[in-house]
């Protein structure tokens, strides 16, 4: 190939949000393409449910439609402070949306502000992610499960604070026995992706909670899990950790990492509705089309 080829072709690489690999395999084939969907906070009010309604008939009128939606936490706009009422009115507000401007299947990951931590309720059968668990119908905090050839984790990154006041980010130790054995039983020529609600390895981090003093940079652990050293270990033994999805920090990032890549995924939300842009993010939602060579592609678009 010449240098006048070799330009041609680059300037064939798609933009405007699309990443892909300089030199991409032409053999391969994609196994699966979803769209995930983040921090929505939701509230009963008339902007956000507007929004996320013409967010989902975005999604859904894709040419090249996502066979589902992965959602990355934080469905409702808070939990953690508020009373019964309002957190149902928020739950509400959601499954109404879901079943009037959705027909996609819907995988879920427990957010912060998806956690009933309001303090008068801990003797209530519901305190903490029973509720939420409850209202997006998943088996459990964590799981894994399969599409299409891709081996699915989510995972449970908010926990309780030593005092039992919320939140910090971490993956438990009961948690962590049973990613570990999950990934053993995993074939090993089956790509795995995860997700957290927490970012696990991100630079955003960076730019929210953080302090400069003395010169060192200090992250707190609601912003990037306190035992990712731990994590990204675990990952180097399992060459098939491809991909590692979050949200949480409503930014856009990607990071390469011992052959993971590490995506931080914006928000629905933008600035939690205050505006359309949150720094430099625009409020939105990502395509992502995974292939069977264990190639991931991410396209982040707009829905305004």
């Amino acid at each position: 190939m010449n240098r006048r080829t070799l330009l041609k072709s680059a300037a064939l690489l798609p933009t405007l949000g699309a990443e892909a690999a300089i030199a991409p395999n032409l053999a391969r084939k994609r196994s699966v393409r979803f769209a995930y969907l983040g921090d929505t906070h939701i509230t009963p009010d008339a902007k956000p449910v507007e929004r996320i309604a013409k967010c989902f008939h975005h999604v859904q009128n894709q040419a090249d439609k996502p066979s589902f939606i992965l959602h990355g936490g934080d469905v409702i706009m808070d939990a953690l402070a508020e009373d019964r009422q309002k957190v149902q009115q928020q739950w509400d507000a959601w499954n109404g949306l879901v079943k009037a401007d959705n027909s996609l299947p819907i995988e879920y990951c427990i957010g912060n502000h998806d956690i009933w931590g309001f303090e008068n309720a801990k003797n209530d059968l519901l305190y903490g992610k029973k509720w939420a668990i409850d209202q997006m119908k998943i088996s459990g905090r964590y799981r894994s499960f399969d599409r299409n050839g891709w081996h699915f984790i989510v995972l449970d990154s908010v926990q309780p604070k030593p005092d039992g006041k919320w939140y910090t980010g971490n993956i438990d130790a009961e948690q962590m026995d049973w990613l570990k054995a999950d990934l053993a039983k995993t074939n090993p020529k089956t790509p795995i992706l995860v997700l957290s609600h927490i970012p696990i390895f991100s630079p955003t981090g960076f730019f929210s909670d953080t302090n400069v003093k003395d010169g060192n940079w200090t992250i707190s652990a609601g912003t990037i899990l306190a035992n990712t050293p731990d994590l990204l270990k675990l990952f180097y033994q399992y060459p098939n950790v491809k991909a590692a999805l979050s949200g949480h920090m409503h930014l856009l990032d990607r990071v390469e990492y011992n052959g993971v890549a590490y995506l931080c995924n914006g928000a629905v939300s933008g600035n939690w509705w205050k505006s359309d842009v949150y720094q430099q993010t625009k409020a939105g939602y990502a395509l992502f089309d995974l292939y069977d060579d264990g190639s991931v592609e991410r396209t982040y678009l707009s829905y305004m």
